[in-house]
C-alpha cells in the first residue's frame, strides 16, 4: 500500500517547478567613451602582474587612450601590446594600432604588464583616441 503524506502541489503528479532564475546583474557599456579596468592577475610578493580591460560605449573605438594613479609605491617594469610611460605615480597607455579597435558595447583584453610593490587596481579612466 502506497500513501502519500506530502501534500504540496505536484508532489506525487510528476509536476515539477522550475526554481526561480534571476538573470546575473550586468554592467551595461557606457552610454558614450569608454571605462577601462585593471585586474591583479598574479602576485609573487616582490611583484605581480596585471591585465587592462577596455569596453567600448555605444560607438565602436578605433583607438583608446587610458591614464591611472598608483596608489603607493608600484611601478610599471615591463607591459606588452601598450604604449605605456610612468612619471612619479601616473600612469598612461595607450594602444599600439592593431588592438585600439573596440565594437560599440564590447569589452577586449587590451594589454598587461608586471610592476613592482604591493598589488593595486586602481580606478583607470579612458578616452577614445
Amino acid at each position: 500500500m502506497l500513501t502519500q503524506t506530502n501534500t504540496s502541489p505536484g508532489c506525487g503528479t510528476g509536476e515539477t517547478t522550475p526554481p526561480p532564475t534571476t538573470p546575473p546583474p550586468t554592467t551595461p557599456p557606457p552610454a558614450s567613451g569608454c571605462t577601462a579596468t585593471l585586474t591583479v592577475v598574479g602576485d609573487w610578493g616582490s611583484g605581480w602582474q596585471g591585465r587592462v580591460d577596455v569596453t567600448a560605449g555605444s560607438a565602436a573605438l578605433s583607438g583608446w587612450s587610458l591614464k591611472w594613479t598608483w596608489p603607493g609605491s608600484q611601478r610599471v617594469s615591463s607591459s606588452w601590446n601598450a604604449d605605456l610611460s610612468q612619471t612619479g605615480a601616473t600612469v598612461t597607455a595607450d594602444d599600439v594600432g592593431w588592438n585600439g579597435s573596440v565594437a560599440a558595447g564590447q569589452s577586449r583584453e587590451a594589454f598587461g604588464f608586471v610592476a613592482s610593490g604591493p598589488s593595486a587596481a586602481p580606478q583607470v579612466t579612458c578616452s577614445s583616441a
